[in-house]
């Protein structure tokens, strides 16, 4: 009976952070276990340090003045032998100038969890990271070991051409008991873009006052320009195809064209994860349909 209070180990993805211009420093976690008998709350409290390195955000694929917040910090929580189970939660959200102007210290703690055999720290796979654009509605909360996946079907409806959303991951996992369990789906990947003519393509075609582009059109007269990505549409289905919810975001993210037609060195990075209470759906959740729509349609 009583406290106890173990070290984790907290991986720090260095390269991730530097592309979007974070430097995290002295990040440190703690499992805490309150034990009662054959009772045990557990949970994970992390601290750290972050600063914003403006000049170190090269390719932006979202707009970012001082008053706006940079890519977020996330932390990634799963357990080590299942890692498709990982959760991304906000660690922290700054302004870009307060986060450029001196380092800002962040704390974060899951949600406590019971068990009848504590989760040892070797068991646990706590991590840093950021993405270009991230979504998501998830808590720091360690995973259940009852979980169900349910089937996906992906639909690329967009219209649209220049810039696809390529998912690398897009899955659908039933986490904890009945009453108290969640639907949790992760969708992550990278953003594919055309050239800049076929970027300014689509830039007429999202503004239809503009007309079309012509043969004889120069790119480099259009520029700089910016061209929306598309964004995700979740639904969530039962055995009746019946629709028992929605979620939807348009990931606010573009693909920027600079002065002579400049373009991002690198492919955006993207993920977005949201939950859904199985207790607020008026049935029972069998398959999940992902839409990927033109941002003007969200």
């Amino acid at each position: 009976m009583g406290k106890k209070i173990e070290e984790l180990e907290v991986e720090v993805d260095e390269l991730a952070l530097s592309l979007v211009g974070w430097q995290v420093e002295n990040v440190r976690a703690r499992l805490v276990t309150d034990s009662f008998d054959d009772e045990h709350f557990q949970e994970i409290v992390v601290s750290g340090t972050a600063r914003f390195l403006r000049e170190d955000w090269s390719d932006r694929f979202k707009r970012g003045e001082d008053d706006d917040y940079p890519p977020t910090l996330l932390l990634g929580l799963s357990p080590v032998d299942r890692p498709e189970l990982v959760s991304y939660t906000h660690a922290l959200l700054e302004t870009i100038k307060k986060a450029g102007k001196r380092p800002v210290r962040f704390s974060k703690s899951s949600s406590t969890w019971e068990c009848s055999k504590p989760v040892k720290p070797e068991q646990i796979r706590l991590q840093v990271t950021s993405f270009d654009l991230s979504e998501t509605d998830l808590d720091l909360v360690w995973p259940s070991s009852k979980t169900k996946p349910l089937p996906v079907e992906l639909i690329d409806e967009t219209v649209h051409e220049a810039v696809l959303l390529k998912p690398t991951t897009c899955d659908a996992t039933i986490v904890g008991k009945k009453r108290e369990g969640s639907l949790q789906i992760r969708l992550g990947g990278f953003a594919e873009f055309g050239s800049a003519r076929e970027l300014l393509a689509d830039f007429f075609a999202m503004e239809p006052w503009r007309g079309e582009l012509g043969d004889d059109d120069d790119v480099e007269d259009e520029c700089p320009f910016e061209v929306s990505m598309p964004g995700i549409s979740v639904e969530v289905l039962d055995g009746a195809d019946f629709l028992l919810d929605k979620w939807e975001t348009a990931l606010y993210g573009r693909v920027p064209v600079g002065e002579g037609a400049a373009l991002p060195s690198r492919q955006p990075r993207w993920i977005t994860q949201c939950s859904f209470d199985l207790d607020d759906l008026s049935g029972e959740p069998t398959r999940v349909v992902v839409r990927v729509l033109d941002a003007e349609d969200l």
